[in-house]
């Protein structure tokens, strides 16, 4: 870590947004699509019972890529939010926006391969002071229970430059946990 990330007033640890990692596993979803609507093509050329095989096949893969493609824009709120820290806690991006946990609301983060889970304290509620982002019915059970997953690979910081900064700004008062 670089000596630049002296925690003070109005510093603070951005983790932008990798725009090309998130569109990196589209790919083989739109090759396989692509090959999957020319077999059933081609199927569908050669003609009966073999043609059924065939819009079977090309209907399938339209459908598989659609249901790709439709979860990847989805996800449009949490690719479009960098994940930071700085002196007062953290901003962690989720599918509806971003969440703020402050850091005695932390009661860890668990680093299990490339992802990072920031886990709520028992007595924290959506309402605590400082908690911002996580009075949506699906988001507060996962930030009490396994905790806010953040995949670091869809970042442009590395994962031990976020566990770093995590352990700088919040005085090491949050326990890192690796699985």
């Amino acid at each position: 870590m670089s000596s630049s990330l002296v925690p003070g007033v109005g510093e603070l640890f951005e983790a932008e947004v990798d725009e090309a990692a998130w569109r990196r596993p589209l790919r083989p979803w739109l090759v396989g699509g692509g090959v999957g609507v020319v077999v059933g093509v081609v199927l569908l050329v050669v003609g009966w019972p073999v043609g059924l095989v065939g819009l079977v096949v090309v209907v399938g893969s339209v459908v598989a890529v659609g249901l790709k493609l439709a979860a990847y824009f989805a996800r449009r709120k949490r690719r479009s939010t960098s994940l930071t820290v700085d002196r007062a806690g953290v901003r962690v991006p989720t599918g509806q926006g971003p969440a703020f946990l402050p850091w005695e609301t932390l009661r860890a983060v668990v680093v299990q391969g490339p992802t990072l889970y920031f886990r709520v304290r028992p007595s924290i509620t959506p309402g605590s002071p400082g908690v911002v982002g996580l009075h949506r019915r699906d988001a507060w059970p996962v930030a009490s229970g396994p905790g806010l997953p953040v995949d670091t690979r869809l970042f442009r910081k590395e994962l031990g430059e976020i566990v770093a900064a995590v352990r700088l700004f919040s005085g090491d008062s949050v326990r890192i946990e690796e699985r």
